[in-house]
This record gives structure tokens, sequence and C-alpha cells, in this order.
């Protein structure tokens, strides 16, 4: 298992306790966690819990935390291969961070022997879908109604790229 990669500014590393703090504070910031699976995080505990699990993860799962100068960021990775997802504090947006790190995941993936990636995006994400689409993802289908997030309903745009 591969424990890190390494781009021009970040390292994608495997999550480690320590990591807690910092994906808290990202992960009960509304913004941050506007198009996320989950409502934001409304305890420390509930962050560890995650975290917990990036550390002893199922099978099938190549997630990584996602640091800049040793700082954690966010995070980038497969919970389920091939599904992948990413969440980056809204501090670091608009920098080319989550490029960075989607062009060091795809290449690891291809490395590992994987044939293709998903993924699923709000529609209303834009940044996301811009940033799929640049990277080669291609939309495959569409659904309504399939996320019930704090008892409201989101949609969902599905992606695929060949590795």
């Amino acid at each position: 298992m591969v424990e890190a990669i390494e781009t021009e500014r970040l390292v994608l590393r495997r999550a480690r306790i320590d990591d807690v703090a910092a994906m808290h504070r990202i992960m009960r910031d509304p913004t941050a966690m506007r198009y996320w699976s989950t409502l934001p995080h409304e305890s420390v505990r509930q962050t560890a819990d995650w975290v917990r699990s990036m550390i002893h993860p199922p099978d099938n799962n190549d997630d990584f935390i996602v640091t800049l100068d040793g700082a954690c960021i966010g995070k980038m990775g497969a919970w389920q291969l091939p599904d992948f997802g990413y969440l980056l504090d809204p501090a670091h947006w608009g920098k080319g961070y989550a490029s960075e790190a989607l062009a060091a995941f795809l290449a690891h993936r291809k490395r590992c022997g994987s044939a293709f990636l998903t993924a699923d995006t709000d529609p209303r994400n834009t940044a996301s879908i811009r940033l799929l689409q640049r990277h080669g993802f291609v939309e495959t289908g569409r659904a309504e109604k399939t996320w019930l997030i704090g008892g409201q309903w989101f949609d969902s745009i599905y992606w695929r790229k060949e590795l």
C-alpha cells in the first residue's frame, strides 16, 4: 500500500489520529460541506470517528489526507473503489490544489491497475463539475433525489473516467 503521494506543492498521505482537529475545522464548516454526503459535523467525536474509519478502512479503500506544508487541508480518495471523492478547506479553494491532488490520485490509481474511477456530484456544484471535466471524466447519468441530507433531497450527476 502506498503511504504517500507527493506533488509539486502537496503531499497526499494516509490519515492519522492527529488529523482530527484539522478535519473537524473543515467538516464543521457549512461552506465546505455544502455538497458533501452529510450535514456539517456537530462534534469532534463525529469527525474522530470519520478519521478513524480512514485509519482502519474497509477493503477496497484508497483514501488520503491532503497536506500543504505539512498542514491538513482536506481529503482525496476512495472510501469504496471505484467511487471516489474529495473535500478541501474553503480557505484553499481556487488555488489549484484540488486539481493537483486529483491528478496525483488518478496517476496513483492507474499505477495500481484500476481500470476506471467514478464520482457523484450535486448538479449545483459547478466547481467540482468543471474539475472532473478538466480531468477527463465523462457524465454517465443523472438522477433525482439520490441523497437525503438533513431532511432535504439532493440530486446527482454520475461521472466515470477510464484509466
